[in-house]
């Protein structure tokens, strides 16, 4: 751990202890305030390789498609959904892959993530986007997400959303979980963290009980294809396996040292899910 780190941690812990409030609130704001990248030389191609358009004012996507007759669109359409801090190009490997299938492919930018507009945003709205996308271009036949994005693909069908399949990458199955080792990470204490969840609860709308995709799909009978890397650091196996146990339709696989995010690069995985689709 390093200096900064271990200064900033050092600081939650009293603040949780003298000046609880207003430390639960700079955490909540940085926890709901996604960082913006600079944009990566071969997104650029993936830019140029698609086509950008808005769903509404705020909120903006790319389709990739295979080559078609004049005049002529597809019938059938896959929707990917980026992690936290991700954007909707940083999926461009995985839909160079899904091209194959035949189906068009389409990546959103979530809200304050990539060219959408926001300055925060949270698993409730993730899920509200893929609800959006959904009202606006009609029913995908598969939804593909990775990291926060499985986690809000998981919320979106468990609240209505229609698809004939979902794969989840690397996600969350429990929102209280990641609130609770985010804030513990940070250096919260006990009561701390508590309040960390209530304070995010309230600014979100939603609680985890909510959120929480163990209990939203427990009924669910959507082929679900689960993919999640043993040595993940940033999400534990234990939340793909949490949801695995309660589907009735559902597959986990389970690869090694790929981690969090070569995961999406992995020629293995990428041809598990293209045979799972097809």
């Amino acid at each position: 751990m390093n200096f900064q780190l271990a200064a900033f941690r050092l600081g939650n812990q009293l603040g949780s202890i003298f000046t609880p409030a207003r430390t639960v609130k700079k955490a909540g704001t940085l926890f709901l305030t996604p960082n913006r990248y600079d944009i990566k030389d071969w997104e650029v191609q993936a830019e140029k390789d698609g086509q950008r358009f808005n769903i509404n004012k705020d909120i903006s996507a790319i389709r990739w498609s295979n080559p078609k007759p004049d005049g002529e669109k597809a019938s059938k359409q896959i929707l990917l959904v980026h992690g936290w801090e991700s954007r909707a190009t940083q999926m461009y490997g995985v839909a160079q892959q899904l091209l194959t299938t035949g189906y068009d492919v389409v990546a959103i930018d979530m809200p304050a993530h990539g060219h959408s507009k926001g300055q925060t945003s949270n698993p409730h709205l993730f899920a509200q986007t893929i609800q959006l996308a959904q009202q606006y271009l009609g029913n995908f036949e598969v939804i593909v997400g990775h990291s926060m994005g499985a986690g809000a693909t998981a919320i979106a069908v468990g609240r209505g959303v229609s698809t004939q399949k979902m794969v989840l990458i690397s996600g969350p199955s429990s929102i209280e979980n990641v609130l609770r080792r985010f804030a513990g990470f940070i250096g919260l204490n006990k009561s701390g963290v508590n309040k960390f969840v209530e304070f995010i609860s309230s600014i979100v709308g939603s609680t985890p009980q909510d959120l929480d995709t163990q209990l939203l799909l427990k009924n669910s009978t959507i082929p679900t294809l689960i993919i999640h890397d043993e040595q993940d650091l940033e999400i534990p196996v234990s939340e793909s396996k949490r949801l695995a146990s309660v589907l009735k339709n559902g597959q986990l696989i389970l690869s090694k040292n790929l981690g969090h995010r070569k995961i999406l690069k992995s020629p293995e995985i990428m041809q598990k899910i293209v045979s799972f689709i097809k």
